[in-house]
């Protein structure tokens, strides 16, 4: 037999599930600039940490100095649907 919740216990439980999430995927951050930071220097890119709670990065394509901005904690490059540390060194190699 399935208990029923209460429309506010579910909301609640509903609430703690996302919590836990978001506190996993932010307690891994630090190791994913760490990693983004190897790659950059690794491969001789130019970048700047912005905002270390986000990961957020800019970098430079080596071609043509384009700004590139990623973010570590969830791999987007922003304006494109690649996502990734790797996709993006493809394209600052470019």
């Amino acid at each position: 037999m399935v208990k029923q919740l209460a429309r506010d216990e579910f909301w609640d439980a509903l609430k703690e599930y996302a919590h836990r999430n978001h506190q996993e995927r932010v307690s891994k951050n630090s190791d994913r600039i760490a990693y983004a930071i190897q790659q950059f220097e690794a491969h001789g890119i130019e970048y700047q940490l912005k905002n270390r709670q986000t990961g957020h990065f800019h970098c430079w394509r080596k071609s043509d100095d384009k700004l590139f901005q990623f973010y570590a904690g969830t791999g987007k490059i922003q304006g494109l649907q690649t996502r990734g540390i790797h996709s993006l060194i493809k394209i600052l190699e470019g």
